[in-house]
């Protein structure tokens, strides 16, 4: 990774930057107060004579110069992927019977603490390893499932996010200088805000978006893989409790069939034919998975 080319993470200049002076503890109070205040404040594009193209253009521009826009987007996404790792850990380490195949599954869930009364806000459970040490992420799944879901290669910009989110919570959407040494994908300056253009910020979060899919499937996969050729011939009409679990918990629904009371007034009408999809929607999840894993 020493060998990595950074990339520069870009900002748009704000205005009122220097009228708050961050530096200071009571510029940066201020100067967060104003950042979410002013989410709330978008100019009126709809009156004049302004095209169709040009007030969507017009708003493209101004959310650049909403300060913390661009910035608490990205946290938004990174504290998703986070909370998608730990819920998805946490229901796998809950799925009945898996731990016939996969015996030390159970410690991907979260760890009990003991409250304490002298400590009103401290947390009552505990992660397995920390979220965003993406290193200890891949060991922990090795040794529970027997796969690294994290591409390596991504590590770099995943720990600069990590610092951006880090930046964005606790310092006003500013780089601080002691952080500078450890981001290793981006290049950037001491005080930096953090307001990148809104065309940087969506290839960003599909980044991320795309991570947390990679890391679901790669587990998904390995999971039916093990699983799906250790059943009964007859697990296609038996329909095992695991399996149904397993479909559940990973949303393994790709097609939706139609149903003709979907609009009935009667309550009995619309339960039975929930009920009914629901079954048809899950016998077609069985034909795929017996197309992917055999039967």
């Amino acid at each position: 990774m020493d060998n990595i080319e950074k990339i520069t993470f870009p900002f748009v200049p704000i205005a009122e930057w220097t009228f708050t002076r961050p530096y200071t503890a009571p510029g940066l109070f201020a100067y967060r107060y104003t950042q979410a205040l002013d989410l709330l404040h978008f100019p009126d594009f709809g009156d004049g004579n302004m095209t169709r193209e040009q007030r969507r253009e017009a708003l493209d521009q101004h959310i650049n110069i909403k300060r913390p826009l661009t910035g608490i987007v990205i946290f938004l996404n990174v504290v998703a992927l986070e909370d998608f790792i730990r819920d998805l850990g946490m229901r796998l380490s809950n799925i009945e019977n898996l731990d016939t195949y996969f015996s030390k599954i159970s410690i991907l869930a979260m760890t009990p603490q003991k409250a304490n009364p002298e400590k009103p806000s401290k947390q009552l459970d505990k992660d397995p390893v920390p979220l965003i040490d993406f290193e200890k992420l891949n060991e922990l799944y090795e040794t529970c499932i027997g796969i690294k879901p994290i591409n390596k290669a991504d590590f770099p910009r995943l720990y600069d996010l990590t610092i951006i989110r880090h930046c964005i919570v606790h310092n006003g959407s500013i780089i601080r200088e002691i952080d500078l040494p450890r981001f290793q994908f981006y290049n950037v300056t001491a005080n930096q805000i953090i307001n990148p253009t809104a065309d940087f910020v969506k290839e960003t979060c599909h980044f991320l978006y795309t991570t947390g899919r990679n890391f679901e499937n790669t587990i998904r996969d390995k999971i039916f893989k093990k699983v799906i050729p250790s059943l009964n011939k007859d697990w296609v009409e038996t329909k095992p409790k695991l399996i149904l679990d397993l479909i559940f918990l990973f949303n393994f629904f790709g097609k939706i069939p139609t149903g003709d009371n979907l609009f009935s007034e009667d309550p009995e009408v619309i339960r039975k034919e929930n009920e009914n999809k629901l079954n048809e929607l899950v016998n077609l999840c069985i034909q795929d998975l017996t197309k992917l894993y055999g039967e």
